[in-house]
């Protein structure tokens, strides 16, 4: 990675690594639906401003159809049914427990590339699948 990678991993980091902590204070008094709505709402309006004053809302007449209905599913699917059943999941246990359960969705996605895009196993991809594996049963023993 060059330095300009590595300064973004690690916002990355810091910013997903701290966002699970604000969420689960405001769990406390927020049903998991109402804490969704309003962080995507927000978030929703962030990326506006941002889109405009970049200039990449400009482009949006060069995405085509179906690229709209794949990232409308992906959306859904992550954005909404995910976040939901996150959001549900952090207000019922510990966050440094839940997190990074939930963050093994990697291994989900290998699996699934594997099948449904006809990707290759290697074996280093197989040792980190186990590993995954691994670094669960860990997690759910501690």
């Amino acid at each position: 990675m060059n330095g300009k990678a590595i300064v973004l991993w690690l916002l990355t980091l810091l910013f997903w690594g701290s966002s699970p902590l604000l969420e689960k204070l405001a769990l406390r008094a927020v049903s998991p639906l109402l804490a969704l709505t309003i962080r995507t709402s927000v978030a929703a309006l962030a990326l506006i401003v941002a889109a405009v004053v970049s200039g990449a809302a400009s482009e949006i007449s060069a995405v085509s159809a179906r690229d709209v209905f794949v990232l409308a599913a992906s959306g859904i699917l992550a954005g909404f049914l995910g976040m939901f059943t996150y959001f549900s999941l952090l207000k019922t246990g510990e966050a440094s427990r839940i997190v990074p359960l939930t963050a093994a969705y990697p291994l989900v996605t290998a699996l699934l590339a594997l099948v449904l895009l006809r990707e290759h196993l290697t074996p280093l991809r197989l040792f980190g699948i186990l590993l995954t594996i691994s670094g669960l049963i860990i997690l759910q023993r501690s």
